[in-house]
């Protein structure tokens, strides 16, 4: 007689206790917290690297180029804060740049990098999109120093009024949004990474 087939044993399902998922909460909850540390440093290093140069090109600058009758110091600052805007928006653009493999001087130094949501470089369309409000204080700053371009000192102090102002306060809350983001959106994506379809890794 064929011998009776011995039921199959269903492996056991260990759940981990209370204990075990308190202390993995907490570890990933420590990953996140390092990761936005280095978020922020990286942002910092990134900033001064941008903003140092702006710096040492505009004082000379002060004191070679005339306010009267055209102020050519105002339109070369304008055009200076520009370029910077435009580095800003495609910093982390895919690049290969001595030992910065796609990666800001910041981002480097911090062992970070931007990707797609499958772990892929990202385009540098999306680079615009992730970084358009981090720029959107330099182009504020273009704007207000374009309107000392202005001959006419009426329409420059309206322009200042109507139009800086309230970019200052948009470009304002939309940072703090920004730094709000970090802290409590999904996988730490703030809007310009959800915009973007990117997130922040470890390297």
């Amino acid at each position: 007689m064929p011998e009776a087939k011995k039921p199959a044993v269903k492996p056991e399902i260990k759940m981990p206790s209370p204990e075990e998922v308190k202390k993995k909460l907490a570890e990933v909850d420590s990953f996140l917290q390092k990761l936005i540390f280095k978020r922020f440093i990286g942002t910092f290093i990134d900033m001064v690297m941008i903003s140092f140069p702006v710096l040492i090109i505009t004082l000379p600058a002060f004191l070679v180029l005339p306010q009267k009758p055209v102020n050519l110091f105002a339109m070369f600052q304008f055009l200076i804060f520009l370029v910077a805007a435009v580095v800003m928006l495609i910093k982390d653009m895919p690049f290969q740049l001595g030992p910065l493999e796609g990666q800001t001087p910041g981002k480097k130094a911090m062992n970070i990098r931007v990707t797609d949501l499958a772990g892929r470089p990202i385009t540098l369309m999306m680079s615009i999109r992730r970084n358009i409000i981090p720029a959107l204080p330099l182009l504020v700053t273009a704007v207000l120093l374009a309107t000392y371009i202005i001959p006419i000192r009426t329409i420059a102090e309206l322009a200042r009024l109507f139009i800086v102002m309230p970019l200052f306060l948009v470009s304002l809350a939309a940072n703090i949004f920004e730094i709000y983001k970090i802290h409590t959106g999904d996988q730490n994506r703030r809007w310009g990474d959800v915009f973007a379809g990117t997130m922040v890794k470890h390297d």
